[in-house]
């Protein structure tokens, strides 16, 4: 017998396993062969049974393994929708807030600086984040060297720098809050004029008030308008401390701005219908 099944050992494969697909076949167990085979591969690869290949034949299956391999498959699923989902409200959220600045920059475009460009801050100095910033607008765009640089909406406009560098398609803004800063300015409630230096600083110092000023905490402070670089009127922060100076000539106080700095990312330079001049140098009297 042994011999026999030797000779015809192909044969008798052949015919086993026509015989056992036959049995499949007519007892109809398909779907527990499906089970099965999901069940296996829930240990060696979970992602093809989640991908529902197999895990949707489990439907037919009432065992307790295929039915903790089809909850299991469900949670991965539902899982990764709400990821999904999670991230794209993060960038509806995101798209919406660069919506809302932006419409709030054209308006302030259109209503208060209609010849003025508009720029994207794409660059910061790491070391000093109070420093400057880099705009992706250059001498192609015909920014002026000096320009003022305005920031907020057409109800809230607030004063971020000049521009002291132009390049062809970027430019560097000082920022008001740099040290090499220095900016003359008014207090809207009094009139008083004084100079506001940078610090390197979230604040601010507003030096050479008159000794009789009445400035106070909560006055406002804004351009003065002289020199042609900076238009009149346009808000640079509010006062939140008032002491003398220390030679007792004059007052000072510290200044929070009102734009803030670190969180800017899109601003408009402000174009001057005529360039500055430098002032002529007096020569020798005829």
């Amino acid at each position: 017998m042994v011999e026999f099944f030797q000779r015809r050992r192909a044969g008798v494969t052949l015919v086993s396993l026509l015989g056992g697909s036959l049995l499949c076949m007519a007892l109809r167990i398909g779907p527990y062969v499906s089970g099965v085979k999901a069940a296996l591969w829930f240990f060696v690869s979970p992602e093809i049974v989640y991908s529902g290949e197999f895990f949707n034949k489990l439907d037919f299956l009432s065992g307790r393994l295929f039915q903790l391999v089809k909850v299991e498959g469900e949670n991965h699923i539902l899982r990764a929708q709400n990821s999904r989902l999670s991230k794209r409200e993060v960038e509806r959220d995101v798209l919406e807030s660069e919506n809302n600045r932006l419409r709030d920059l054209l308006t302030l475009k259109q209503f208060v600086f209609p010849e003025a460009v508009a720029a994207e801050v794409v660059g910061r100095d790491l070391r000093n984040w109070f420093h400057a910033v880099v705009i992706n607008k250059g001498i192609e765009d015909h920014i002026p060297l000096s320009a003022a640089v305005v920031s907020g909406s057409s109800a809230h406009p607030v004063l971020l720098g000049r521009v002291v560098e132009v390049q062809d398609d970027s430019s560097k803004v000082l920022l008001l809050t740099d040290a090499i800063s220095a900016i003359s300015v008014s207090v809207e409630r009094t009139g008083d004029i004084g100079l506001l230096e940078g610090r390197n600083g979230p604040y601010v110092a507003l030096s050479y008030l008159p000794q009789h000023s009445l400035v106070a905490v909560g006055d406002s402070v804004v351009t003065v308008g002289r020199g042609g670089i900076f238009p009149a009127g346009v808000p640079i922060g509010e006062i939140v401390s008032v002491t003398d100076s220390e030679d007792g000539f004059f007052r000072q106080a510290r200044v929070r701005p009102a734009a803030n700095i670190g969180a800017v990312r899109e601003v408009l330079v402000i174009q001057r219908k005529e360039p500055f001049l430098p002032s002529p140098t007096p020569g020798p009297k005829p």
